[in-house]
């Protein structure tokens, strides 16, 4: 228990130390580029503060005029005269355009002797006429109109400037600065010294923990982004000068978050790289404990080899996810520790256990996949290839479905109307579809695929249907050309399902009479050569031993001799001759019965008095078990004891000497008797103790023992006069004969 607690232990472990191991790794390639300069002042993100600062001054300061200087400034020429009344267009269309409009208006008003409507249209025409001609003629009239808008085009422009004031606000409290004008030698300064040398002085004292030299950038500047600059004056001057960071500034906060987030990032890379190495070196030792857990190991491999792909790609991907959220977020804990911290830790634990996962699983999948053979077999238990095999199979099964749809041409020939139609109507379809869709209408466009498929669906299930009534008429074709047909599948309850049924059971009553009538010519030719041989044996003694009685040579003792064999012969040919009419009469159910009140025991005592010499002279030792109280049935005793007599008989013929023989009465609950006959017999018993009823069978295939071979054959046909049943049961040699008969009791009842 504590070597599986101490490697349970180690598992984890080395799963903390990679996913802490992989993050390293991550996070310098993740954010090093951010961190590789050598303070805050080199990066990126200052250098853009730094320009954008200068912009803002450049635009705000340096090269900044007034409002009022720029309208002043505002300068009209010809040419913007012409311009402007061209785009008016001509004096002529504008005076006509004047008349279509107010004409209509002044024509109704007067109709309607509206005069005051009227004069109010002529006058507001005679206005704009005023206008127009003062437009076209007037030049002092067009410049005041083209200076109001260029002013306005002015005053839009120092609105939108105004929108960046707040930001350069902002980057002022960040800088200090000193700028002179290379042309015209004009300072700008937010230090108290007002000539250079002063201010480099003054900027690289102690109060300051950056500074640069600075160029402004004449043509990037924002003043050329902002609509309307065109209107100002153009010369933007360019500006040489230093810019600094004050110790006072917010930026030396960032300056320091920036030290410290790069020596924990250097840091934590060199630790992961560290425990990544040590866990490379020792994984093997710590992790071959996990493979110990048999019972996981045979449920993990039941599961199909592409879906255990699947799942170790979904851990790993996961995991991954997670070790790189690690790697983004650990610099944060830093500064925020009360509130990253526990979300770190969930983190790191949720990636700890996917890195868990991760190298059980990797341990699992590659353990039994020790050489090609074994991954073979692993793909074909897979669900792709099932899938694929399924597929394969599903198609193979429509392609016969098809071929057996064209069993019977007119069947075809109705598939291949309807499959007609259905492509008729899924082109109707389509087009239908396309002119919705250009119409704007996607709605039966989405709808269609639905269509389709329901169409297909009902495609296949018409010529499954097709296909399986084929089958069963040509199933029924075959009976009746006597053929013995394969049998029919069973699916669904429609009326073609309950003639395959029907048919399935006249093909399984054809077959039973196909077997019962190849049984049937075998037992009758075994009939004729057992009859052929038992007569014809004590026949032909009879014959010869005549033969004998003719010669002169015999003496009177050899004559008596050979008298008394063929009385002997002929005794048994008649007794054979006998026992065979008889069967040949209870078959044919010509046999007259006597039925009288039988008591079973006594007339078992009868039949057993009758071998009590043979059974006490015998090797065999016989256990005899009759009740005392006697049990009767209706029957006709001299036929029922000759059912005994044949069955003790093959007992005292068929025993192997020095084993024991049963016979037992008892009285079952169903209202019926039981006489069981057991015992082992001397001769090898078939594996059908039912053929040992046929005529002419003898447990002595040999046929080397006296008698007819009709004893259990009779016994059978007696019981079954009686309405009762001789059964026979064999186990290895132990042949078991039991004769169930109804009791008296029983039949009166009834």
């Amino acid at each position: 228990m504590d070597t599986k607690w101490k490697n349970s232990t180690l598992f984890a472990l080395c799963a903390f130390l990679l996913v802490i191991g992989l993050s390293g790794p991550i996070a310098f390639f993740d954010q090093g580029s951010r961190y590789l300069h050598r303070d805050y002042y080199r990066t990126p993100d200052f250098t853009q503060q730094l320009d954008q600062f200068a912009s803002y001054l450049n635009l705000f300061e340096l090269n900044a005029i007034s409002r009022q200087e720029a309208k002043s400034s505002i300068t009209i020429v010809d040419n913007e005269i012409i311009e402007y009344r061209n785009h008016q267009g001509s004096l002529s269309d504008q005076l006509n355009n004047l008349r279509d409009e107010y004409e209509p208006l002044i024509q109704d008003a007067t109709a309607n002797k509206n005069d005051k409507v009227a004069d109010f249209y002529t006058a507001k025409r005679d206005q704009e006429q005023e206008n127009l001609m003062k437009l076209y003629k007037d030049d002092d009239y067009v410049t005041a109109l083209i200076r109001k808008e260029k002013e306005q085009q002015i005053d839009s422009y120092y609105e939108e400037r105004e929108y960046s004031r707040t930001e350069f606000n902002n980057l002022r409290d960040q800088f200090d600065y000193y700028f002179r004008s290379v042309p015209t030698g004009t300072v700008h300064t937010s230090l108290s010294a007002q000539n250079e040398y002063a201010a480099v002085n003054q900027l690289f004292g102690d109060s300051y923990s950056y500074i640069t030299d600075y160029r402004t950038d004449v043509n990037n500047s924002l003043h050329n982004w902002i609509q309307g600059h065109e209107l100002l004056n153009d010369s933007i001057v360019p500006y040489r000068g230093y810019i600094a960071v004050p110790k006072t500034s917010p930026l030396l906060d960032a300056a320091h978050k920036y030290r410290q987030e790069q020596i924990l990032l250097f840091g934590y890379c060199l630790l992961g790289t560290a425990l990544l190495v040590l866990c490379l070196l020792r994984m093997r030792q710590w992790l071959v404990v996990r493979t110990e857990r048999e019972r996981l190991k045979t449920n993990y491999l039941q599961i199909p080899v592409d879906m255990r792909i699947l799942l170790l790609a979904a851990s790993s991907l996961l995991t991954i996810n997670l070790i790189a959220r690690l790697a983004d977020q650990f610099i944060s804990f830093i500064h925020t520790p009360m509130v990253d911290g526990g979300k770190l830790l969930f983190i790191i634990i949720i990636a700890t256990i996917g890195m868990m996962l991760i190298l059980l699983q990797g341990q699992l999948f590659t353990n039994p996949l020790s050489n090609r053979s074994d991954i073979r077999q692993e793909w074909t238990r897979s669900l792709l290839m099932r899938g694929v095999i399924r597929a394969k199979a599903n198609f193979a099964s429509v392609k016969n479905q098809v071929k057996d749809s064209f069993i019977y041409q007119n069947t075809g020939i109705r598939l291949l109307a309807f499959t007609s139609i259905v492509i008729g109507i899924g082109f109707i379809e389509g087009c239908a579809a396309y002119s919705f869709v250009r119409r704007g209408d996607a709605s039966f466009f989405l709808l269609s695929p639905i269509l389709a498929i329901a169409v297909i669906a009902m495609l296949l299930l018409y010529i499954r249907q097709f296909a399986y009534l084929n089958r069963v008429a040509q199933a029924a074709d075959e009976l009746v050309a006597g053929r013995t047909p394969s049998e029919l599948p069973q699916s669904g309850n429609s009326v073609v399902t309950s003639l395959a049924i029907n048919i399935n059971a006249l093909r399984r009553g054809v077959k039973t009479l196909q077997n019962e009538q190849a049984k049937s010519e075998r037992l009758k030719t075994e009939l004729i050569t057992n009859v052929s041989h038992d007569l014809r044996t004590p026949l032909t003694s009879i014959i010869t031993y005549a033969e004998l009685l003719k010669s002169e040579d015999a003496t009177d003792d050899e004559r008596a001799a050979y008298v008394e064999i063929i009385d002997q012969k002929s005794k048994r040919l008649k007794t054979m001759i006998d026992d065979l009419f008889e069967v040949s009469t209870m078959a044919s159910g010509n046999a007259k019965l006597i039925h009288a009140k039988t008591d079973l025991v006594q007339l078992m005592h009868q039949a057993l008095a009758e071998y009590k010499d043979v059974m006490d002279s015998s090797d065999v030792q016989f256990r005899i078990s009759l009740p005392e109280e006697p049990i009767y049935t209706l029957a006709d005793g001299q036929k029922l004891w000759r059912a005994f007599d044949n069955l003790i008989g093959n007992m005292v013929k068929y025993s192997m000497n020095n084993t024991r023989a049963y016979i037992a009465i008892q009285v079952s609950e169903r209202q019926d008797v039981m006489i069981s006959f057991k015992n082992i017999s001397k001769y090898e018993i078939g594996d059908n103790p039912d053929e040992l009823f046929e005529r002419f069978k003898r447990g002595d295939t040999s046929r080397h023992t006296e008698g007819s071979g009709l004893g259990l054959a009779i016994a059978k046909s007696i019981v079954d006069l009686h309405d009762g049943h001789l059964i026979l049961e064999t186990d290895g040699d132990l042949f078991k004969a039991s004769v169930i008969l109804p009791l008296e009791v029983a039949q009166a009842a009834s």
